[in-house]
C-alpha cells in the first residue's frame, strides 16, 4: 500500500479520534484515548501497555481512512493502548513542542515510556504491530452468533473546521453491507476567501497532483471528492470491517454530526 500522507494544507481540519466509546450492538468497549499535555505522563510515559499514538487530522483522506485500523486494533488488542492527540485542541502545547509534526497522520510506536518507531502515513494493521515491536495475543473471546441482517445500512457523517484561516466542511459517506463496508465516499468543500481568490486555482492544482481526490471549484471554493473506486480510494486498500456502531460512535466523537 503506497504511503499515502496529508501535509499541513489548506484542506486539513484538524480533530481527532478521541475518548472511550461502546459501539451500539457492541458487548465491549472500544478505548481510543485522548491525550493532552494534563494526562500525557500518565497515558502514555507511564503506560503499562504498548502504545500507539496517532496524530491525525479529519478532512485528510489518508487520515479518515485510516479509522477503521485503529478500531480494529483497540476492539482485538486490549493489551495494546491506542491514543490520539487534537492537535488544533486547547492545552497541548507541551505535546506540540515535543513532537515535530509535519504531515498526518503520524504515528509513534511507544514502549516503556520510549518511542520504537515512527511512521507516516497510512499504514496497515499487520505494520503497525510490526512497529511496535509486540507480538500481541488476539483477545479470543467467544460471542453468541447472531443472525445479519441482508439489509444494507447507510451512514452520513459531517464536520464543519478550518485550518490556516479556511473554512471548509468534511462530509463522509459509508454503505454498510452484511459482512463489510462497502462503499465510502469523501466530500471537502473549502471556502477560499476573497484576498485569497487570486490562489484559488494554485490550491486545486496541488490537490490534484497529490492524488487524493477529484477538486472541481464552487461558488465560494472548491470542492475536493475522493470517491469508493478512486485511484487514491484502491491504493489506500482500507480496512472495511468496521460496523455501522462503530464507525458512527467513532466519528461523533470527533465532532461529527452523523445521520
Amino acid at each position: 500500500m503506497k504511503n499515502w500522507k496529508c501535509f499541513p494544507a489548506i484542506f486539513c481540519v484538524l480533530a481527532l479520534v478521541s475518548g472511550a466509546f461502546s459501539a451500539p450492538n457492541d458487548d465491549e468497549d472500544i478505548r481510543i484515548v485522548k491525550v493532552n499535555d494534563s494526562n500525557f505522563d500518565q497515558e502514555i510515559l507511564q503506560s503499562d501497555k504498548p502504545t500507539i499514538l496517532e496524530f491525525s487530522s479529519t478532512s485528510c483522506p489518508p487520515c479518515l481512512i485510516m479509522i477503521p485500523t485503529l478500531i480494529s486494533i483497540a476492539k482485538n488488542y486490549p493489551d495494546i493502548k491506542v491514543a490520539s492527540v487534537g492537535i488544533d485542541e486547547p492545552g497541548i502545547e507541551k505535546i506540540k513542542n515535543t513532537f515535530p509534526i509535519q504531515a498526518f497522520p503520524t504515528f509513534y510506536f511507544i514502549k516503556n515510556g520510549q518511542i520504537v518507531h515512527r511512521a507516516i502515513g497510512a499504514i496497515k494493521e499487520e505494520e503497525m504491530l510490526a512497529a511496535l515491536q509486540y507480538t500481541p495475543k488476539k483477545e479470543a473471546k467467544k460471542k453468541q452468533a447472531k443472525k445479519k441482517s441482508s439489509k444494507k445500512r447507510n451512514l452520513s457523517c459531517s464536520v464543519n473546521g478550518q485550518f490556516n484561516g479556511l473554512k471548509n466542511h468534511v462530509t463522509i459517506s459509508f454503505v454498510f453491507g452484511k459482512e463489510e463496508i462497502e462503499n465510502v465516499d469523501i466530500v471537502t468543500d473549502v471556502f477560499v476567501p476573497p484576498e485569497l481568490e487570486s490562489h484559488r486555482e494554485e490550491m486545486m492544482a496541488k490537490i490534484r497532483a497529490s492524488g487524493k481526490g477529484d477538486v472541481s471549484p464552487t461558488l465560494t471554493g472548491f470542492q475536493m471528492h475522493t470517491g469508493n473506486d478512486s485511484r487514491f480510494m484502491k491504493a489506500m486498500d482500507m480496512k472495511r470491517t468496521s460496523t455501522y456502531g462503530e464507525m458512527k460512535a467513532g466519528l461523533e466523537l470527533q465532532g461529527f454530526t452523523c445521520k
